[in-house]
């Protein structure tokens, strides 16, 4: 029996899909396979931020006598499971905890934004034919995590139906493609439940205009776009911050909740910090814009400034 360690280098979110995947053949060849063990025979680790990649290299020193095996998008992008693991269903009892499912009914994306590495890793859009095999019976719940779920409109209407009629309720973890809605892709949103929120991105004003016309469908399908829409709103770094903020202030116009997503593997800045917090609904709907934000938390930070220095 073989004894296998898993690691998370980034430890928090998603469960790496991979290594439940890894873990579900390992233990169907009678293997041992935990989070925590002492001595392993063999190490998984799964990298998916490049500011994480370092610790990667310590694996290999602290496990000495083991075969240490690394992958994810923040390691190698080339690297990828064997066929006969990729196709193995997740084992969701390394997560007592977990009451959803995790699955991709596509892979890869039609797309090639500047700073996604969707491309590269997983190469062009295909559908995922055995994508069922995900699912766990038990659960009502499952996180999708498709790249770009409707790109294959036939596609998305036959995985969709499969939530819709047997009622399990749905995150769509990536921002979808608004260019590519119709009324008829609307109407199947909202025949769904997803929750927290429907996310969409808009990450560049080459397609605002697009952006737009989905805001207008989406409220002639009947969703109410402020309380039940999200927009990913991407900001690359520091030099971005006036472009990202007045595409959120774009989307204030529009009746629409942004949500900045910054790159994580820039330092962030103060005001790359602020525009985040900007963003929050509690503040995002109660000013007018970005510009009436900074001046007055640029404002009250002074203040505070002030009054600690009289302490």
């Amino acid at each position: 029996m073989t004894r296998v360690l898993l690691i998370n280098a980034d430890s928090t979110g998603l469960p790496p899909l991979s290594l439940i995947k890894i873990s579900t053949w390992h233990k169907r060849q009678g293997d041992e396979v935990s989070f925590n063990m002492k001595n392993p025979d063999i190490v998984y680790g799964c990298v998916i931020f490049k500011r994480n990649k370092h610790l990667a290299d310590g694996w290999r020193f602290m496990y000495p006598n083991a075969k240490v095996i690394v992958g994810g998008s923040g390691y190698d992008l080339h690297k990828e499971l064997p066929p006969e693991v990729e196709a193995m269903p997740p084992d969701y009892s390394l997560f007592p905890e977990m009451d959803y499912s995790m699955i991709h009914t596509s892979r890869g994306c039609i797309r090639h934004c500047y700073f996604c590495v969707v491309p590269e890793k997983e190469g062009r859009y295909r559908r995922v034919e055995k994508w069922k095999d995900g699912i766990n019976p038990n659960f009502k719940k499952a996180k999708l995590l498709d790249n770009n779920w409707y790109a294959d409109k036939e596609w998305f209407m036959e995985t969709s139906a499969y939530f819709r009629d047997n009622k399990i309720a749905i995150d769509v973890t990536q921002g979808m493609d608004i260019r590519l809605l119709d009324e008829e892709i609307a109407k199947r949103l909202k025949e769904l439940t997803i929750y927290p929120k429907i996310h969409f991105a808009f990450d560049d004003w080459n397609y605002a205009e697009k952006v737009k016309e989905g805001i207008d469908i989406l409220n002639k399908a009947g969703i109410k776009v402020r309380n039940e829409v999200l927009f990913f709103v991407y900001c690359n770094g520091p030099e971005q911050v006036e472009d990202a903020a007045a595409r959120a202030d774009q989307l204030k116009e529009w009746g629409a909740l942004p949500m900045i997503m910054n790159n994580i593997d820039v330092p962030k800045t103060q005001e790359m910090i602020d525009l985040y917090r900007y963003c929050m609904p509690w503040n995002f709907w109660a000013v007018k814009s970005w510009n009436d934000y900074s001046r007055k938390y640029q404002a009250l930070q002074r203040k505070m400034i002030c009054l600690r220095k009289k302490k």
